[in-house]
């Protein structure tokens, strides 16, 4: 291999290199968040120095635009859904009756759609981001238990905002992409709600315990 050759990458080698699918690397280069070259068969190069400087930092850098915007189309589309099948009447929502505690749960909501982005953009190191949904799935258990919650809203809640995520995920033909993303976002929501309903039964022992439950 000559020294031009090793400078560098096919798409296959530097999705390697960079922990993330193959066609995730692909939608990078394609909107121009990563350098790349078109060969004359029309196949993707990546030069090694452009992939390493984004596993030493630069990754984040340029992928925060891109992961902001899917973060705001899936707020968006929820609350479209919301508006839609007037959640402001389930009993789930209105148990927030607090300003503020309805916008520790928007924010909760938001930093959960970021983190499962993350992981479906992943085909490595996945546990970190994992162990950060469950944390905030543990965190919503004990909220929803908290405010008197039952727990079939609690999974009706869930539900509504894991059907939302995976609707804003993919747009447009579903294609093989589409399965693997919605695998991968079903599997870490149901991370989430698992961690949630052992927290939410863990806080209810603790409220009876405590003589705070009847």
């Amino acid at each position: 291999m000559s020294e031009d050759q090793k400078e560098w990458l096919s798409l296959s080698e530097a999705s390697a290199l960079l922990g993330v699918h193959p066609t995730t690397l692909r939608r990078w280069a394609d909107s121009g968040n990563i350098p790349c070259l078109r060969t004359p068969g029309g196949h993707r190069r990546f030069r090694t120095a452009d992939v390493l400087a984004w596993t030493q930092g630069t990754q984040a850098r340029a992928l925060a635009p891109q992961s902001e915007t899917l973060v705001q189309s899936a707020v968006g589309y929820t609350r479209q859904e919301m508006a839609r099948k007037h959640v402001s009447h389930e009993s789930w929502y209105m148990a927030f009756d607090r300003e503020n505690d309805r916008q520790q749960m928007r924010d909760t909501g938001r930093r959960l759609f970021g983190l499962a982005i993350q992981y479906m953009s992943r085909t490595r190191e996945h546990k970190p981001v994992l162990q950060e949904g469950r944390r905030i799935g543990e965190f919503c258990g004990r909220q929803s238990a908290e405010h008197g919650i039952s727990l079939v809203d609690t999974v009706r809640a869930l539900f509504f905002f894991r059907e939302s995520l995976l609707r804003a995920a993919v747009a447009g033909p579903y294609d093989a992409e589409d399965v693997r993303i919605h695998r991968q976002l079903r599997h870490f929501m149901d991370e989430v709600m698992y961690a949630c309903l052992a927290s939410y039964e863990a806080t209810c022992r603790h409220l009876l315990s405590a003589g705070r439950m009847q």
